[in-house]
């Protein structure tokens, strides 16, 4: 999502050229991410979080900013800011060690 020449994200430039929510093309949008989102889910309660869709609905909206800050800012620092992000929120639901 950094790389030269990237423009955002697509299913989002396809929503916002589409902005009723019952065109085929925002069913498309809308269901891709809920795919990512139950994705993301299954991957983070496979770590053991205790509120893995919590966690998902957060690192998706940490993942919107940085499709969007990617094209618009520096590469480098979003994909740092994005991992420092999804690092708080992964911990935040992690039981310390004792």
């Amino acid at each position: 999502m950094c790389a030269p020449g990237f423009r955002g994200c697509p299913f989002t430039n396809a929503a916002a050229e589409y902005p009723d929510p019952e065109h085929p093309v925002r069913k498309v949008v809308r269901e891709h991410r809920t795919w990512l989102r139950d994705s993301i889910a299954e991957i983070v309660g496979a770590t053991g979080h205790p509120a893995p869709e919590a966690a998902a609905r957060e690192l998706t909206l940490l993942r919107d900013g940085a499709m969007a800050g990617g094209y618009l800012e520096d590469a480098a620092e979003v994909r740092d800011s994005l991992a420092h992000a999804a690092r708080s929120v992964l911990s935040s639901g992690v039981p310390e060690a004792s």
